[in-house]
């Protein structure tokens, strides 16, 4: 059984899924920096910009994508978020 494909009817979401397609470091950035454009999030950085971008991105893929950054972010090493 394959995954379900991004949610056609919402633009950020395929952006979303073409940022984690992405092959080469241009491209990462630039579909990337599409992403933050679309969301109107090009001025915002750190955990600011984690924060928006979980709440704007609910699909199968940016959830499984927040939950392994969480959990990581969870570690000791990262003091609650502040250390990074």
């Amino acid at each position: 059984m394959s995954a379900p494909s991004s949610d056609a009817g919402n633009p950020a979401h395929t952006l979303f899924e073409r940022f984690l397609r992405a092959g080469q470091c241009q491209e990462v950035l630039g579909t990337f920096g599409e992403l933050r454009g679309h969301l109107g999030l090009q001025g915002t950085t750190g955990l600011q910009l984690y924060r928006e971008l979980k709440a704007a991105l609910n699909s199968w893929s940016a959830k499984a994508l927040w939950n392994k950054l969480d959990k990581k972010a969870a570690h000791g090493d990262y003091e609650q978020g502040t250390a990074c």
